[in-house]
């Protein structure tokens, strides 16, 4: 009797400190590569015990992606990740499927229906012993599109001392995602790269929620003359989600559309390629058409407050040969004084064009 109530309570304890461990994994954002699998987190609730980690990576049929066994490290109480000797000493096996070709040469994972299955055994006289805790998650793996920077453009120069920075949104969106942005002088003969590792940041920003950034008021402005490189980085937690490449511009305002004078009408192309238009009240552009006389098709959205819907755009008349377009945007509703905007121009040949501007309300 003796006998048989002491194995009862040795299976009523394994059971007891297997619940006590649980696996903390994100895969939408740890799912991607194999380093960042190695990212699992463990909240042990009873006592520090050695253990080993068996990571198993499927897909949806249940074909083998990749599996590891990690050598023997200690589990103590409370949260605990991987630790890094265990993690670096741990040598991945794959599969044969096209999708496991593409994880062993390059690590990140391909667009796909995953399973990701922990299994956390302790370990007892050097050997694998009874399995402290198992947990899979499964989740449709989908790619993150490009971070790409939009404006300043890469090589610009522009007028403003105190630009608002543009990106293009990392999508999917993850909740609780935000940017990073980082801006840098860049001296002379210096590559930009090495001056955004190496030199005093003018612009770090965290936690940016969208993909613009007005320029900081507490941040020094920026000098004319000199360049500038850029970079944004997407990320949740502390996990780096994507960084786009390494931009540069220069503070000059030769050619700027902000000195032109208000009267005058340049070429959408010219505008296009420019940095912030100011249109005090309206926008001033001219445009060819080689077709029938025709509606300018035409839309304005916000940057500064993207949601917001825009309402009685003037209808503008099209004509055969050289047009200069004059759009009043005082009777545009729900324009904001000092809010940037996107002009897009639909051409009559079907090619669009965008003009980026800064609205002022004209004055009396």
């Amino acid at each position: 009797m003796k006998r048989y109530l002491t194995v009862l309570l040795l299976m009523c304890t394994a059971m007891f400190v297997r619940g006590q461990v649980t696996v903390t994994f994100v895969p939408e954002v740890q799912g991607r590569t194999l380093e960042t699998v190695m990212g699992a987190r463990f909240m042990n609730g009873g006592q520090k015990q050695q253990c080993i980690l068996q990571i198993r990576i499927t897909s949806a049929d249940g074909g083998l992606i990749a599996e590891t066994v990690t050598p023997a490290f200690e589990l103590p109480s409370g949260m605990q990740m991987i630790p890094q000797a265990a993690a670096y000493r741990s040598a991945w096996k794959f599969g044969n499927s096209r999708q496991a070709v593409v994880v062993k040469q390059s690590h990140q994972f391909p667009e796909g229906e995953y399973e990701y299955c922990f299994t956390l055994s302790e370990v007892a006289g050097g050997h694998a012993g009874g399995v402290v805790a198992e947990q899979c998650f499964n989740h449709m793996l989908q790619p993150f599109s490009p971070l790409e920077l939009t404006e300043p453009y890469d090589g610009d120069r522009i007028c403003d001392k105190r630009p608002t920075l543009i990106w293009q949104p990392l999508l999917p969106a993850l909740p609780g995602m935000t940017y990073r942005l980082l801006l840098v002088e860049v001296k002379e003969g210096q590559a930009r790269t090495e001056a955004l590792h190496y030199n005093m940041p003018i612009i770090r920003q965290n936690g940016i929620p969208s993909p613009m950034l007005l320029y900081p008021p507490l941040s020094t402005e920026l000098v004319m003359g000199k360049r500038y490189a850029w970079q944004v980085s997407a990320v949740k937690g502390e996990t780096l989600l994507a960084r786009s490449e390494v931009w540069d511009f220069t503070v000059k305002c030769e050619d700027s559309v902000a000195k032109r004078p208000v009267d005058s009408y340049r070429n959408i192309d010219d505008l296009a390629k420019g940095n912030f238009y100011i249109a005090e009240g309206r926008v001033l552009f001219a445009i060819e058409n080689y077709h029938s006389p025709q509606k300018l098709d035409y839309s304005i959205t916000s940057i500064s407050k993207p949601n917001e819907k825009l309402r009685k755009f003037p209808k503008v008349q099209l004509n055969t040969g050289r047009n200069h377009i004059l759009i009043d945007l005082e009777s545009v509703k729900g324009m904001t004084d000092g809010d940037y905007y996107i002009l897009s121009v639909r051409l009559p040949n079907g090619e669009t064009k965008q003009l980026r501007f800064m609205y002022k309300a004209e004055t009396e």
